[in-house]
């Protein structure tokens, strides 16, 4: 699936990175765990970002909108905003979830953060992951 394509494009080699729930509790989803590998990724390889969340019951998501945001040294680059239906299928129903996406990782040094945030069709965050890479 290509829902984490523009994320994986920005993450870069390192030996210090973290992988977090940056919902604060405030997403709808459950997220239960994440990762990436190789760790550390290796420049100009393929690596895989992957995550398994849960819908609720009485939940049921047909439409929304995912936001990948970068930064890079501190300096934010434009977030590119897609239908949430395009990057996962829907409707998402309540169960569990296991997604991944592999991309090439390009070589820079710095510091990169890589967020993802899932909204529903009202603005309501549904889940948000972030990654850290330091070079």
């Amino acid at each position: 699936m290509k829902f984490l394509g523009a994320l994986l494009v920005s993450f870069f080699a390192s030996g210090l990175s973290t992988l977090r729930d940056c919902s604060n509790d405030m997403g709808l989803f459950k997220m239960i765990s994440q990762g990436f590998s190789p760790e550390p990724p290796v420049p100009g390889q393929d690596a895989t970002l992957w995550f398994y969340y849960q819908v609720p019951d009485g939940l049921t998501v047909t439409a929304g909108t995912a936001k990948y945001s970068i930064t890079f040294n501190g300096i934010p680059f434009s977030p590119t905003v897609d239908d949430l239906c395009t990057q996962v299928k829907c409707p998402l129903v309540p169960g569990t979830y296991n997604l991944s996406s592999t991309s090439q990782f390009p070589s820079v040094a710095g510091k990169i953060v890589s967020k993802i945030q899932w909204y529903n069709e009202d603005g309501t965050l549904l889940l948000c992951s972030e990654l850290t890479e330091k070079i």
